[in-house]
């Protein structure tokens, strides 16, 4: 599979939140189909990150999917919520951006300025 072409993916569907810009996608990784695409929006729900919606979007379009097929691809390493449903699921891989320990940094040098 090229992960490159799936990471820019999630990165284009992360800029749908400039608020807190993380993006996920599903992929199918025997014939390379993106099956499901989630965006953080937990602004308005604690719980709903781009790894949770893309999950939440793939099992009501396609309950029947075969999860250990799946790759998830998602801009920045999965919180512990969000790896627990990916295991839950099945899904085998995961590709992610940036990990959490650099997530911290990132965050935490950019609110030093304040």
């Amino acid at each position: 599979m090229d992960h490159e072409r799936y990471m820019r993916r999630a990165v284009e569907v992360a800029r749908g939140n400039l608020d807190a810009p993380f993006g996920c996608v599903i992929a199918d990784r025997e014939t390379g189909e993106v099956l499901a695409e989630g965006l953080n929006k937990a602004e308005r729900n604690p719980i709903s990150h781009g790894e949770i919606d893309a999950i939440i979007h793939l099992s009501a379009a396609r309950p029947e999917v075969d999860w250990t097929r799946l790759v998830l691809y998602t801009t920045a390493e999965p919180c512990p919520m969000c790896s627990g449903a990916i295991l839950w699921c099945g899904i085998p891989r995961v590709v992610f951006g940036t990990s959490i320990q650099t997530l911290k940094r990132l965050l935490s040098a950019s609110f030093a300025a304040f």
